[in-house]
């Protein structure tokens, strides 16, 4: 009998250690799978996943830049990749492809909406693609100098552009640069615009400079730019428009004796990211990249501005003569083309431009 009994209170303590313990006796120690998921599901709250995300995982950007090595732009690109690497302390890194390592602009486009590269420059292609009924900044003879086009930009008109680029492209303007103007050059004296009468003029294949160039008198005939050289000495055509730059690379003063001083477009780079992507990242990491673009592109754009005097003076020194002209005549002479390219704008467009015109 007291065998049995000791038996029994053996087993009373057995399972009051058990029940003390928060376990039922005959269960397994082990939490089961529903358990287990319930408190892997309260590790992290959602906020919290989302801050770990952003914050602590290396970025890379895959920049692609369909201009060559050495040019200005590309060297502001090196120093922005700098400064998002420094400021980020490594945790961002950016690789550069210019010299259209990763295909043209029409490419970059693409890529960018599907997320294989992150970031990339573009000339007038951008807006006119994805806003050109808002765009009038990409039209020649409208504006008369830079400043009144990054004014546009960073106004009520500017915001509607930007609006365009992100629904229709999904890319992100964060920054813009200065390209150069573009000139005139012949082989007879430009001095007005009714010089201009039966010039056969090289332009690039864009409808709307078409459109203005012949409202000026002039046979505009699309010519690849690679064919531009052999045109000009051949005498396929008699002239042609490009910055400073370009003259001088292709040595188009060897082939043209004047370079008529027209500025007739203002051009600027446009630096994109892909919207998705930017969105994805921390406020931080953001705002590091939005500082070092608008610094490295305020820096290309004092740098451009010495630059075109040093071009200026070597297109000189090569024997062609600058022609000064009263870019305001001309403007004005481009005004009934530029009215019928006004149709197609938005409303409230002209209103931003008349001033430069009327």
């Amino acid at each position: 009998m007291k065998k049995i009994f000791s038996m029994l209170l053996v087993g009373v303590l057995i399972a009051t250690t058990l029940t003390g313990c928060g376990q039922k006796p005959g269960t397994s120690s082990a939490p089961s799978t529903s358990d287990a998921q319930k408190e892997t599901k309260q590790e992290v709250k959602p906020e919290e996943k989302k801050e770990t995300a952003s914050k602590g995982k290396q970025v890379e950007i895959v920049f692609a830049i369909h201009t060559q090595p050495n040019t200005n732009e590309v060297k502001s690109a090196e120093m922005f990749k700098k400064l998002v690497e420094e400021r980020s302390n490594g945790q961002i890194t950016v690789k550069l492809f210019p010299g259209a390592a990763l295909g043209g602009e029409k490419d970059n486009m693409e890529q960018l909406k599907v997320g294989e590269i992150q970031m990339s420059i573009f000339g007038d292609i951008l807006t006119s693609q994805l806003a050109p009924e808002y765009d009038p900044t990409v039209i020649p003879f409208i504006y008369p100098n830079l400043e009144e086009v990054y004014k546009t930009w960073n106004g009520p008109l500017g915001d509607k552009i930007k609006k365009a680029l992100i629904d229709r492209g999904g890319v992100q303007l964060v920054a813009l640069q200065k390209r150069g103007a573009r000139n005139l050059t012949a082989n007879k004296k430009i001095e007005k615009p009714e010089d201009l009468k039966g010039l056969k003029l090289r332009v690039p294949e864009i409808p709307t400079w078409v459109t203005v160039w012949k409202g000026l008198g002039t046979l505009p005939t699309p010519i690849a730019w690679a064919e531009v050289y052999s045109a000009l000495q051949t005498k396929v055509v008699d002239a042609q428009e490009n910055p400073y730059e370009n003259i001088l690379s292709a040595k188009l003063y060897e082939v043209q004796k004047y370079t008529i001083k027209t500025e007739h477009l203002y051009n600027v780079f446009h630096w994109v990211v892909g919207k998705k992507w930017f969105d994805g990242l921390s406020p931080d990491q953001q705002k590091i990249i939005l500082t070092a673009a608008d610094e490295a592109t305020k820096w290309g754009d004092q740098e451009k501005e010495k630059l075109d005097k040093e071009l200026e003076q070597k297109l000189k020194d090569a024997g062609n003569e600058i022609v000064e002209v009263d870019k305001k005549l001309f403007r004005q002479a481009a005004l009934p083309a530029i009215k019928e390219l006004s149709k197609n704008w938005a409303p409230g467009v002209w209103d931003e431009v008349k001033g430069f015109l009327e």
